[in-house]
C-alpha cells in the first residue's frame, strides 16, 4: 500500500522545484522612475532597453523590499551620497555607483554634480565588504532587470577614480552586454535581443529545495513501510500454533544382567522374566532387545520390536542340549 502510494507520488516530483523556484523569485512590487534621459545616451540603457535611471532603482530595491523609485535630478543639485541612514549593501555597490552617476548625466547635468568613487565609499564605512562588489551577494534582481556590462566596472579604475562618458563608452564598445546577478560570472546577452534573463539563483534555490522535500518524502516512506513490515510480523508470531505432544512409553530392558545373576542362586534369572526352575528338561529363555525411542513432533513412540531369530538353546537336567527353537 505504502508502495503503491509512494509511485503515484513520483510523477508530480519534476514540478517541486518549479513552484518553490517561483515562490523564490523577487515580486516587482513598486520599482520605477520618472527620470528621462537624452536619446543620445540610449547606449547606456540595459538589454531590456531600460535607462540607467530605472536600473538603477532596480539595483537599490533589493534593500527596500523592492520598493524604490529614483527621482528625477533637479538642476543643481546631485544625488545623495551614502551615510549613515541610507548605506547598505545595495546602495554601495560599484553598479549603483556607476549606474547613479549615469543617470545624472543623461538627464543633462554637467559633470561637476558627479560624486569620485573615494567620496561615495567613505559614506559606507560602516561596511567596506559593500564596495568590493558590483551586486551585493545573496540578492537578485526582481522582473527580467539586468545591469548593462559597463556598469559592473570597479570605479577605482576609472580615470581619476570618478565616472565619465568617455570611460563609460570605452567599456560599453568592447562588451555591449548585459549581466544578471547571482550567476557565477557575468553572463552576456546582445543588447539588442529580447529575451527574458534567467534568474539562476533562483533556480539553483528550488532545485535543491525540490532534492529536499524528495529527500523527506523517501525517508517518510521508508519509516511507514517499516511500521508495516513490523505490524505484521508481530500479528504473525501471536498467531502460533502449539502442539501439544502424546504420552509415550519405553520399556527398557538393560542388556547387562551380570548384576542380577551374581546376586541370584541357581537357575539363570533374567530381569523382567520368571525364574525357570531346574526341574523343568527343556527351558527356552526370551529376552526382548532394547527398544529405541524415535523422537516426533507429537511426541515419542516406541517402534514395534523387531522379530528377533536368534536361537536360545538350554540344557536337561542330564546335560544333553534340547531342541532348538526359534523366536517368533
Amino acid at each position: 500500500m505504502v508502495s503503491l502510494c509512494f509511485y503515484r507520488f513520483l510523477p508530480i516530483i519534476p514540478y517541486i522545484s518549479t513552484i518553490l523556484a517561483v515562490q523564490v523569485q523577487p515580486v516587482k512590487r513598486n520599482i520605477g522612475s520618472s527620470a528621462t534621459c537624452m536619446s543620445e545616451y540610449s547606449w547606456m540603457d540595459d538589454s531590456q532597453g531600460n535607462s540607467p535611471c530605472l536600473t538603477v532603482a532596480y539595483v537599490e530595491a533589493p534593500c527596500y523590499e523592492n520598493n524604490y523609485v529614483q527621482p528625477v535630478l533637479q538642476s543643481g543639485y546631485s544625488y545623495t551620497l551614502p551615510n549613515s541612514s541610507n548605506a547598505n549593501a545595495c546602495y554601495c555597490s560599484w553598479s549603483s555607483y556607476n549606474l547613479m552617476m549615469a543617470c545624472t548625466l543623461c538627464q543633462g547635468a554637467n559633470d561637476s554634480s558627479v560624486w569620485e568613487w573615494p567620496a561615495w565609499a567613505d559614506g559606507c564605512a560602516a561596511n567596506q565588504s559593500w564596495t568590493q562588489e558590483y551586486f551585493p551577494s545573496g540578492y537578485v534582481l526582481a522582473g527580467d532587470a539586468s545591469i548593462p556590462y559597463w556598469a559592473t566596472t570597479n570605479p577605482s579604475t576609472w580615470t581619476y577614480a570618478t565616472f565619465n562618458i568617455p570611460d563609460a563608452n570605452a567599456t560599453y564598445q568592447k562588451n555591449s552586454s548585459s549581466v544578471t546577478p547571482g550567476a557565477s560570472s557575468p553572463s552576456s546577452s546582445s543588447s539588442s535581443s529580447s529575451s527574458k534573463s534567467t534568474d539562476v539563483g533562483a533556480i539553483v534555490g528550488g532545485t535543491v529545495g525540490g532534492a529536499a522535500a524528495l529527500l523527506f518524502l523517501v525517508i517518510a516512506t521508508y519509516i511507514l513501510y517499516r511500521r508495516h513490515v513490523y505490524r505484521n510480523a508481530s500479528v504473525i508470531n501471536q498467531q502460533g500454533t502449539t502442539f501439544i505432544p502424546q504420552s509415550g512409553t519405553h520399556n527398557r530392558i538393560p542388556s547387562d544382567t551380570s548384576n542380577f545373576s551374581a546376586s541370584m542362586s541357581g537357575s539363570l534369572a533374567l530381569y523382567g522374566q520368571p525364574t525357570v526352575s531346574s526341574s523343568q528338561q527343556y527351558e527356552t529363555s526370551y529376552s526382548p532387545q532394547p527398544q529405541t525411542a524415535y523422537p516426533s513432533l507429537q511426541g515419542s513412540y516406541s517402534p514395534i520390536p523387531r522379530t528377533d531369530m536368534t536361537v536360545y538353546t538350554t540344557h536337561s537336567s542330564n546335560g544333553r542340549p534340547g531342541d532348538a527353537i526359534p523366536m517368533v
